[in-house]
């Protein structure tokens, strides 16, 4: 009787486990030369889960120790939300298959992107339920690299 209750379990944990969910693939084209004209940033995506899409936003880099950004630039410009969910797209969000950009400022609201280390930060959107998976892409200003 143990034995048939054990093997149950393990079927049942087997079953009501979900699979982790796979992270977007994220490529800043212009990372190493944002152009301080224009700071637009082209963005490509890759390998979106069928399920949710994800945020993309300019924010400061993460400092040691922690795993969020201390700040990240408020303007609607600089933040963009992938997604291939239908329900998605018709509240705003952007297909992975087009031509996706943002607006990054050198400096914004407590964000110093001339003299600190900034970040395109990625992270699932709210219809995700792994909240722990973000990308930390690195960017520079005009091929000067203050760091």
């Amino acid at each position: 009787m143990k034995k048939a209750v054990a093997v149950i379990s393990v079927i049942f944990l087997a079953l009501s486990a979900q699979p982790a969910q796979a992270a977007a693939k994220v490529k800043v084209l212009n990372a190493s030369k944002v152009s301080t004209k224009t700071g637009l940033v082209t963005i490509t995506v890759s390998g979106l889960p069928k399920e949710h899409g994800i945020y993309v936003s300019q924010c400061m880099g993460i400092e040691k120790g922690t795993t969020v950004p201390s700040a990240c630039n408020p303007a609607k410009a600089s933040k963009l939300w992938v997604s291939n969910v239908a329900a998605d797209l018709k509240m705003g969000a952007k297909p992975a298959t087009a031509k996706l950009t943002i607006k990054v400022d050198k400096y914004f609201k407590d964000g110093d992107c001339v003299h600190t280390k900034c970040i395109i930060y990625v992270t699932n959107d709210h219809n995700a339920t792994d909240k722990t998976a973000f990308q930390a892409i690195p960017f520079k200003f005009g091929g000067i690299n203050l760091f």
